[in-house]
Parts: structure tokens; C-alpha cells; sequence
């Protein structure tokens, strides 16, 4: 039994946070207000980056759909920026890439949402297209039908999703008679049958300014923003007509069971139960329930039933809250032999909260990482307009933060075990289930229903102020400390890196890297993982190894008043990791379980076929994960070795960034890594890839819709000079507005997917072209592939091309260093791998020396159309040549 002086202490803390974080969010609302059309206005000004977020909210979504028109509101997201009276096909992705900016949509169940990110100078341009996209949008016949069959080709991609697949199956299990039971991107039936009258005649009707709201968040002058939306909103009218009614859905009296079997590695599960909507008073409550139970690395769930007994290999418990009644949710993977007792252990989890509540120490960590959350979704300008209209969309008002904070504030153990028995009731459970086709008979004696329903008792332009100038330190035994404060939050971000990844691994032990960043926050000499969960927790922050190509090391951020506390703690990470054989082997069995998942993920095996054929010697060749054979290979003593070679002082590099005093930390930092032993860091030999001579093509049978193949080359290293017109040409390939997107998909039909990468690395990297398609148009796609890269080689870019992709570039990058931990891995990777923590303020200078010479000679250069690598994953019977 804790003491009571322990659970004074926790309540004065939690007491103290829950008034200083309301302080916080307690900025001036944003400014409001309707044009004589009816179209709401929705400005808030945010001067901390030259950055502005446009974002156009419809009040209508799939749901509002009759059944013969599902997926009429995602058809009309792809047509929407495809050609006004003023801007042709393509004219929009364009013209906003060509400033840096980003364009894009999405649609949900409520409403359907147009966007664009981009440099505040540029704002106006951005209120245009997205103006003119609303009101003159001509919906091309020619047009239509390719978007049609871009469509076709997504339905038919996310038939191959496991993720996506089981989440659709859940909806239509719990949803029999609301259209939320209906996909969003609607049916092949009805995407077929949709007509151009149609679907322009629904978007008269529904798509009126008395349904619109403009979100702008950013570096702007609110007087001066309101009189561009006047004059590019103004002249809008069209009449509404009101929307289908929504069909209810009545109480579930029985549990529900859906059993799919398929091509998948594991066995996908969903546990469903309804909720109220977003709005309901008891949605704090359950989103405190999802943290408890399924919230991170100290929940309930995953500590028991993961960790502890080994039944899965991962779980999560999510609230989903639409504009009407969602869901309660549960999710695993895990093996099929394991279900009935995974099933079970959630449900004996679930009863044991209902029965004993929760202790003061977990209500004030969930308490504590739910009201973090509503920080950390302001570090950016798009993520605060986001929130701004999501605010507006499901409540009509934008102060409700507010209300749920103070909701939140007075929740306690008993309230939340009051919720969780209002919804968490037997014969309210849904259970949605993806198995292996060949694990079918595992699953035939499992009585799922009466498992539950067992349980009689219920279940439960210029910025004004720049961010200050990087420092860099190095300490005495030769780490690096690159540090820069940004008061503008109380958060804090550090990035801890060493020179290591996948370039320094064998087929032997392959893998080693990414294991070790995952162990390395799972225990120290002194403290067990949970007990470092409970900490990072406690902080609201988190604490996160990663591993690449070049590098691996620990990502931490969390709220600045407890620096020091953080940094004790990242101290005690690396001088004392424990490694024990326990959490590694509980570990190990969900790193095994995600590199079988890895196979129902076919866009990631494209490209772990397409590295196979591209390297023969280098370890570029390796995946980041390791293969089961060598992660099972990997011990103890395997992992305490690499570590002991790779983190020495001379190859650590550790970034600061956010509300932080710099020499205070610079003394922090000396206390806890000062006394590291200087030992001189001597990298392993790396063997070096020999040109690609000739092509060279593999492929690989999996049952799918669809097929994807990614064809390229050996690409340019990080430190050449070719890398910044290497990335120039990228931005102009790539991207809604880029040459091979119109011509391959726009014009041709041949994907829904695509995209070009230019990845430089230390070692030479690569250039590519991904192309998700229909089977049968394969060979049709690389001839297209090849015939528009030969015309690149041959003709090069033109002017226009470059000078859009270089905006592009620059734009983005500023856009992408909005946060603090943004900023810190910029740094703290571009110092570690030689390029100097600055170089991200050298970069756009870099981008606007290059010229349209430069970007023809480099794509001469690797473009080699004699000598390639072909990657193929496609379905079996497919049509070959």
C-alpha cells in the first residue's frame, strides 16, 4: 500500500499542472466571422515561424451520403483540384509546389477537408487556388474517368491493408444501419456507377458556402487576411439543400463476431464497443480509459497481456469519437493459436479496472499525457488549425479545450469506473478478426461470443521573431552538444545519436542496431522498463530509441520543467543499459512478429526486394529490421558488444532544442556524460558496391489487388556536391504537381501510387520510381516509366520545372522545421554525419545555387536506362509478358 505522504504528493502535483496547463492553452481565441453568404471565417495569428496553414472545411462527408452514392464525397476530393475555368489539369499541385507548399485532402465520415501548408508570402496565392477550387472546379469528363480508375485502384490497395481492411470490416460488424458501417472511398460498384451529373449535382447541393469554414492559422495580419477571404469568398452563392438524414443505430443486444481469412502473417484483431459522440460529458472519462489501458508502454494492457504473458505482439486501446455515437477500441496482433486467451486476458484486464479502479499514481501519468497531448498538437500551424476546425466542425465552438480541461480536472478513480460500466457491457462487444487462411482450424472450436458473454457484470510574411541560433559544445572527451532555445512552449526536445545503423551491420547480425534502439529504453542497472515508462510518463513526455541507415540512438521530449530530472535519466540510458535477457526476449518476440507483418505491408517489400537487387556487397542491401533468422541469432553478450564499439564519446553527437537556458544545460550535460572515458572511435571497414552493369529484374508472388513495382539506380552520397541538384530533381519528379504524376497517373491511369525518391546516404544511395498498379498493366508501366526518364536524360527539365522544384524545396523545408524536435534531429544528424549542425541554415542557399544545367548533368549521369535494377511484387496468374 502506497503511503499517504506518496499520495499527497502525487495529488499537489497533479493539483499544480492541471492550473498551469489551462494557463497555457488560455491564448486569445481565435478572431470570427461570416460573409453575407453564410461561409464562417476562422483566423488566429501565430507569428513564431513564416509559415501559413489554409484549410477549407465541408460539412458533409461520407456519411452523409445515400447508399447508391458511397464514396461520392473521396471522388470528389480527387476531382476538386483537378482543373478550375482559370487553372488546367495539374495547374494547382503546381503552382503550389512550385512556392515550397504542400496541397492536398482528405475525407472522413462528417466532413471533407482541403488544404494547403505553405511560406506565409505566398498565403494569398494559396487563398486563391483553394477559392477557386471550391467555387469553379469543372469536373472533366476526361478527367473523372481516370480519377475513376485511380480510385479503383485504391480500393483495391487497401484491400491489401491489413490495417485498413480490418478497420472497414469493424465499422459495417457495429454499424448495421448508420452509414458509418459504409467505407469512406465507397464501393467498386459505386464508384463505377457514378456519373459526371451526378456527382456535380450532389456538389451544387451540398458543397454551399452556409456549409463551409475557413481555418487560417500563421504569419499573417488578421485585417489583411480577412480582406483577401472577403474578396476571394465574396461573390460565392449557391443555394443549399439539406442532407440525407442519418440513419440511427439501435442498442446491440448480442455480441457480434467477423471472421475473415486471407493472405495475411498474423492474425489482426478488433474489439469494438459503442460510445458516445465526441461532445458527450463522458468522452473525457473514456479517453482517460483508452490511456489507462491501452495508451503507451506503462497501460494496463500492454504491461499484461503483451509483456507479462506474451499473448500479443502489440495492443492498443483507442476512443474513436465522430460527429455521432463511435467506438470504444481495441487492437492487437498476435498468433491465431493464442486468441482465446488473448481475448479473455483483455477482458479479465477490463474487469479488473472495473473493479479496483485506478491507483493515484496511473490517473495522475494519463491525466498528465492527455493534457501534454493538447501542447504538443501546437507545434505546428497546420496541427492548430487542425484542431481549430475539428473544434469547429464536431461542437461549433472553439473555446471547448477549455471545457474539457476543467471536465478532465475533476475526474476521478470512481468517475472513470462509473463510465467504463455505462458502455463496457457484454453483449455490446464486437469482435472483427483477420486470419491466416492456413491457421484456419485453429480458430474453428473458439466459441468468441460466449467468451463475452460469460461475463454477467457489465465490462466495463516574415516571421517577427526568429528562433535563437544553434551553439555548439564539445565536452572534453569529445562529445558534441549542439544546443538552441526556443521559449515559445515548454517543451524540450533532445536527440542522442550515434555514427552506427545498418551500414556497420552484417548478414550475421543484421538487425542489431534497430533491437538495440529498442532496448535501450527497456532498463538500466537501477531501474526495470516500467519503472523508466513510469518516469517518462510522469514528465508527460517520451522517451524513444531509433535506428536507421547511418545511426542510431534515443529521441526524449518532454515538458521543460523537468530538464534536469530528463536529463538524469538519458544520462543513466547510456552509460548504464541493462540489456537484460528478460526484456529482450519478450522484446524479440515482437520485433519477429513485425518482420513477419512486414510481409502484408507490399509497398515496404518493394522496396526491401528493390535494395536486394540494387546492392550485392553493401550493407544498404539489409533491412533495418534484421530477417528472423539473424534477429533470432542476436545475444545478450552479441548486443552489450556492438554497444560497447559504437557509443563512445567521439561518436556521440547530442542536440538540445526548446525552453531552455543554454549554459545550465551545457553544465547538466557535462554532470551526466562528462565522466564518459575518452576512447578513440575507430569505424569498421565498409565494403563499397561496384556499378549496377546491365538490368537486373526479381519478382515475387503475394496475393493482392494489386501489383507494385519500383525501378531505379544507384544514386549520390550526402557529402557529394551533386546532392543538392539531386534533390531538385527529386522535387520536381515527385509530388502532385510533378511530371511523372501527371503523365503516369493523371494522364495515363496507370497507378494510384507513385512516386520518385532520390535518397542520398553516406554511401552511394538511390534513385527510383514506385508505381502501385493494375496487374495487368505492368509492362505498360515500365515502358512508361523508361520512355519519361529516357525524355528527362535527353531534354532535361525546363526552367520552370527547376525553379518550382527549388521553391518546393525550400518552402518545405521551413514548413518541416516547425518543432522542436524537428530541429534537433535536423541538427543533430547533419552534425554526426559530417555536414555541420548549421547546415540547415546554409541549405536553401544551397537549393537556390542549383541550376537547370546542373539537375540535366546529374540526371544524365544516373539515369543509366542500360543498367537498372526492377523490383516486382505482383499477384499470382498476373498477366507476364
Amino acid at each position: 500500500m502506497r503511503p499517504k505522504r506518496f499520495l499527497l504528493s502525487v495529488a499537489i502535483t497533479v493539483f499544480v499542472l492541471l492550473q498551469l496547463l489551462p494557463a497555457v492553452h488560455a491564448q486569445e481565441l481565435p478572431r470570427q466571422f461570416f460573409l453575407e453568404n453564410g461561409l464562417k471565417v476562422i483566423l488566429q495569428e501565430n507569428r513564431t515561424v513564416p509559415v501559413v496553414s489554409l484549410q477549407l472545411w465541408v460539412r458533409v462527408g461520407s456519411a452523409d451520403e445515400r447508399e447508391e452514392e458511397a464514396g461520392m464525397c473521396h471522388f470528389i476530393e480527387h476531382m476538386i483540384f483537378k482543373g478550375t475555368k482559370r487553372r488546367g489539369v495539374g495547374e494547382m499541385a503546381r503552382e503550389i509546389e512550385s512556392l515550397g507548399g504542400s496541397i492536398n485532402a482528405y475525407t472522413s465520415y462528417d466532413h471533407t477537408v482541403y488544404y494547403i501548408t505553405i511560406a506565409s508570402r505566398y498565403a494569398g496565392t494559396a487563398l486563391d487556388v483553394l477559392a477557386d477550387a471550391i467555387q469553379h472546379s469543372v469536373f472533366d469528363p476526361s478527367e473523372l474517368e481516370k480519377e475513376r480508375e485511380v480510385i479503383l485502384e485504391e480500393i483495391r490497395m487497401g484491400e491489401d491493408d491489413p490495417g485498413r481492411r480490418l478497420f472497414r470490416q469493424t465499422m459495417a460488424l457495429v454499424f448495421e444501419h448508420h452509414p458509418y458501417g459504409r467505407p469512406i472511398i465507397g464501393y467498386e460498384k459505386t464508384i463505377r456507377a457514378i456519373t459526371r451529373e451526378q456527382m456535380v449535382a450532389f456538389f451544387n447541393r451540398f458543397y454551399t458556402p452556409d456549409r463551409i469554414f475557413l481555418v487560417a492559422v500563421g504569419d499573417f495580419d488578421p485585417a489583411e487576411m480577412e480582406r483577401w477571404v472577403r474578396k476571394a469568398f465574396g461573390t460565392f452563392r449557391r443555394p443549399s439543400a439539406p442532407l440525407p438524414s442519418r440513419s440511427r443505430e439501435p442498442e446491440q443486444k448480442a455480441v457480434r463476431v467477423k471472421l475473415t481469412h486471407g493472405r495475411f502473417q498474423e492474425v489482426y484483431l478488433q474489439m469494438a464497443v459503442p460510445i458516445p459522440s465526441f461532445t458527450h460529458e463522458d468522452m473525457a472519462g473514456l479517453e482517460l480509459i483508452e490511456q489507462l489501458l491501452g495508451g503507451g508502454e506503462t497501460s494496463r494492457l500492454v504491461q499484461k497481456v503483451k509483456l507479462e504473458l506474451g499473448l500479443v505482439h502489440s495492443i492498443s486501446a483507442s476512443a474513436y469519437a465522430p460527429k455521432d455515437p463511435g467506438l470504444f477500441l481495441i487492437g492487437a496482433t498476435l498468433q491465431a493459436e493464442k486468441v482465446e486467451k488473448a481475448v479473455d486476458a483483455i477482458l479479465k484486464e477490463i474487469e479488473r479496472f472495473l473493479q479496483e479502479g485506478a491507483t493515484a499514481e496511473e490517473l495522475y501519468r494519463i491525466k498528465v499525457n492527455l493534457e501534454s497531448g493538447l501542447i504538443y498538437d501546437r507545434q505546428t500551424v497546420q496541427g492548430q488549425a487542425r484542431k481549430l476546425g475539428y473544434y469547429e466542425a464536431h461542437t461549433g465552438n472553439l473555446a471547448f479545450e477549455r471545457e474539457y480541461l476543467s471536465r478532465l480536472r475533476f475526474l476521478q478513480s470512481e468517475d472513470l469506473q462509473r463510465i467504463a460500466k455505462r458502455y463496457f457491457v457484454p453483449s455490446r462487444w464486437s469482435l472483427s478478426l483477420l486470419v491466416p487462411e492456413e491457421k484456419a482450424e485453429a480458430l474453428k472450436g473458439v466459441d468468441l461470443p460466449g467468451l463475452v458473454e460469460r461475463r454477467k457484470e457489465p465490462l466495463a510574411s516574415i516571421q517577427e521573431k526568429k528562433p535563437g541560433q544553434p551553439t555548439k559544445v564539445v565536452l572534453q572527451n569529445g562529445i558534441r552538444l549542439v544546443l538552441m532555445e526556443n521559449r515559445h512552449l515548454p517543451i524540450v526536445s533532445v536527440y542522442l545519436t550515434f555514427l552506427a545503423g545498418v551500414r556497420f551491420e552484417e548478414e550475421s547480425n543484421n538487425g542489431i542496431n534497430h533491437f538495440l534502439s529498442v532496448m535501450l529504453t527497456k532498463g538500466t542497472e537501477r531501474r526495470g522498463s516500467l519503472e523508466i515508462a513510469k518516469t517518462v510518463e510522469r514528465m508527460a513526455g517520451s522517451l524513444s530509441g531509433f535506428s536507421g541507415y547511418n545511426s542510431f540512438g534515443l529521441q526524449f521530449t518532454f515538458l521543460s520543467q523537468h530538464l534536469e530530472e530528463a536529463l538524469s535519466l538519458l544520462g543513466e540510458v547510456i552509460r548504464q543499459p541493462s540489456f537484460d535477457a528478460g526484456e529482450m526476449e519478450k522484446r524479440r518476440r515482437s520485433l519477429l512478429a513485425s518482420i513477419r507483418m512486414e510481409e502484408d505491408d507490399l509497398d515496404r517489400m518493394a522496396f526491401k526486394l528493390f535494395r536486394k537487387v540494387l546492392y550485392q556487397k553493401h550493407p544498404y542491401r539489409l533491412d533495418k529490421m534484421g530477417t528472423i533468422e539473424s534477429v533470432q541469432r542476436i545475444t545478450r553478450d552479441d548486443m552489450m558488444a556492438y554497444y560497447r564499439r559504437m557509443a563512445l564519446p567521439g561518436n556521440m553527437v547530442i542536440t538540445v532544442v526548446g525552453d531552455i537556458d543554454v549554459d545550465r544545460t551545457v553544465a547538466l550535460l557535462e554532470r551526466e556524460f562528462g565522466g564518459l572515458a575518452k576512447i578513440p572511435f575507430v569505424p569498421p571497414e565498409v565494403p563499397q558496391e561496384p556499378p549496377l552493369v546491365g538490368v537486373r529484374r526479381s519478382e515475387m508472388v503475394r496475393e493482392s489487388k494489386q501489383a507494385h513495382l519500383i525501378l531505379g539506380f544507384h544514386g549520390g552520397t550526402l557529402l557529394g556536391k551533386e546532392r543538392y541538384a539531386l534533390d531538385v530533381l527529386d522535387a520536381a519528379l515527385s509530388g502532385m504537381g510533378g511530371r511523372l504524376f501527371y503523365q503516369l497517373r493523371d494522364k495515363e491511369s496507370l497507378a494510384y501510387s507513385l512516386s520518385f525518391v532520390s535518397h542520398v546516404n553516406l554511401d552511394p544511395g538511390y534513385l527510383c520510381v514506385y508505381l502501385g498498379t493494375h496487374p495487368d498493366k505492368v509492362e505498360t508501366a515500365i515502358s512508361s516509366i523508361l520512355r519519361e526518364l529516357r525524355k528527362i536524360k535527353e531534354e532535361g527539365l525546363s526552367e520552370e520545372e527547376v525553379e518550382r522544384a527549388k521553391r518546393y524545396l525550400i518552402g518545405n523545408f521551413e514548413i518541416g522545421l516547425q518543432t522542436n524536435g524537428a530541429f534537433a534531429s535536423r541538427m543533430g544528424l547533419d552534425e554526426l554525419l559530417g555536414l555541420g549542425y548549421e547546415h540547415h541554415l546554409r541549405y536553401p542557399a544551397e537549393i537556390q545555387r542549383v541550376t537547370r544545367d546542373e539537375v540535366h548533368r546529374v540526371a544524365q549521369k544516373y539515369f543509366n536506362l542500360d543498367a537498372y535494377a526492377l523490383a516486382l511484387i505482383r499477384p499470382p496468374h498476373s498477366r507476364r509478358p
